[in-house]
């Protein structure tokens, strides 16, 4: 977020041109589920733009990737090997749960700017989000309850399509004997 701004950002820049984009945190949700995707096929994200798409769908992804994901400079990160800690699918009701403790705001009520959303989930404290979150990053070492806790909250592994294929044929050979 740039503070120094009056507005949040509205649109993004492909090509040298400004295109007008939704907002809300319901379409950047969805958009992080695409991207999680193992592959990300082009028209796939027009559902972001309000009118106008970029010729060059690569570059709009890009570009919607750079609105996406702010980089920060802090906090450092040293020897961090934290992995994937963050699914906003599957943690959808922790982190619903977590803004409406922490700062009272119904995510359902109405559509807020991403980036206040995305500022408010870094802001948050004191909630069992942030508990996991916590689990998510551990290392345990000798610390048995620890792991244990480390491993009930851990995300899945991500199951690339060869893996799909595979369990659809033994699910097939298994249903279809």
């Amino acid at each position: 977020m740039d503070l120094t701004k009056a507005i949040l950002p509205e649109a993004v820049m492909v090509s040298g041109r400004y295109f007008k984009i939704f907002t809300g945190h319901s379409y950047w949700f969805r958009f992080a589920e695409i991207i999680d995707q193992e592959k990300v096929y082009l028209g796939e994200c027009d559902f972001l733009y309000d009118g106008d798409k970029p010729d060059d769908r690569q570059a709009g992804i890009d570009a919607l990737g750079r609105f996406y994901y702010e980089p920060k400079i802090l906090p450092r990160v040293e020897g961090s090997e934290c992995g994937r800690i963050v699914d906003y699918a599957i943690d959808a009701d922790l982190i619903y749960a977590s803004i409406l403790q922490c700062y009272g705001i119904d995510l359902y009520a109405g559509q807020l700017h991403w980036h206040r959303v995305r500022a408010m989930i870094s802001g948050l404290h004191g909630t069992k989000y942030n508990e996991i979150l916590g689990y998510r990053c551990a290392t345990p070492g000798k610390n048995k309850e620890l792991a244990r806790m480390k491993t009930m909250w851990e995300l899945p592994e991500k199951q690339t399509e060869d893996d799909s294929e595979i369990l659809k044929k033994i699910a097939d050979q298994f249903y279809n004997a």
